[in-house]
């Protein structure tokens, strides 16, 4: 296991009823135990699923207890699940490694809201509302704000630095209420491209069925229209002998 983690009791908890189920799931899949964590280190996210061979985890971050533990332990969940329903992992494949680190965060946040779109709906029948974090995010010019004045200044050569604006404006378009959206995309006006390409990311995703082939068309799909080269994305494969680096969505 990685260092820096501390093991949590799963009866601190008390989960949904389905979301038991869903961690059971997962551990007849994988005949492995979940591992319930938290590390004080992590930042940048509320929590990340962990598959890895011979681990399964949900590592929630930060020292203390959050109010949103429940919710994060559900989501991240949820994202182990689909791995047990046969959804694919994706690799990012390149001969420079340095690309790949570039475009990690890129591919991880395209994977995260597109899996989102299948278990978000059974959280909410559990009484818990994931979409509420990105409203709250979201709704809030500021936060494109802050985007616009950090995208001119992003240390990472070869990745476009409008990538992390667009993204947020396709959370915007798949996780915020039809009005929230379309306020934030109007306040987002100037960002013509962005804003393009959020709404051409956001078709593709909303018509692609829940299935593991259709999320694996989502990707694919996703990754031709924002330019980036076929073979640099393989989907449910074996990684390559080439650089690669396997991406399971994570976080909020």
């Amino acid at each position: 296991m990685k260092n820096m983690l501390n093991e949590l009791s799963w009866d601190t908890y008390v989960l949904p009823a389905e979301a038991l189920l869903w961690r059971a799931d997962v551990e007849r899949a994988s005949g492995l135990t979940v591992h319930l964590m938290r590390d004080d280190e992590m930042s940048g996210a509320e929590g990340e699923a962990w598959s890895e061979p011979g681990l399964r985890a949900v590592v929630l971050a930060g020292a203390a207890p959050a109010p949103g533990d429940t919710m994060t332990i559900v989501h991240e969940l949820g994202h182990l699940k689909l791995e047990t329903q046969g959804w694919p992992h994706c690799y990012l494949c390149h001969e420079d490694a340095r690309w790949i680190d570039w475009h990690y965060g890129l591919i991880s946040d395209l994977v995260s809201l597109i899996e989102h779109q299948s278990f978000f709906p059974a959280m909410l029948r559990m009484g818990l509302d994931p979409y509420a974090a990105s409203e709250a995010d979201l709704a809030d010019a500021d936060v494109l704000d802050e985007l616009r004045n950090l995208a001119p200044s992003l240390p990472l050569p070869g990745l476009k630095p409008d990538w992390a604006i667009t993204m947020q404006l396709l959370r915007a378009l798949l996780e915020c209420g039809p009005q929230t959206a379309e306020a934030i995309l109007r306040d987002a006006a100037q960002l013509g491209p962005e804003v393009r390409m959020a709404r051409e990311l956001s078709s593709i995703i909303r018509t692609a069925p829940q299935t593991p082939q259709g999320f694996t068309t989502a990707m694919r799909d996703c990754w031709r229209a924002m330019g980036f080269a076929e073979d640099t994305l393989c989907v449910g494969e074996e990684e390559a002998e080439t650089p690669s680096l396997n991406i399971l969505a994570a976080g909020a």
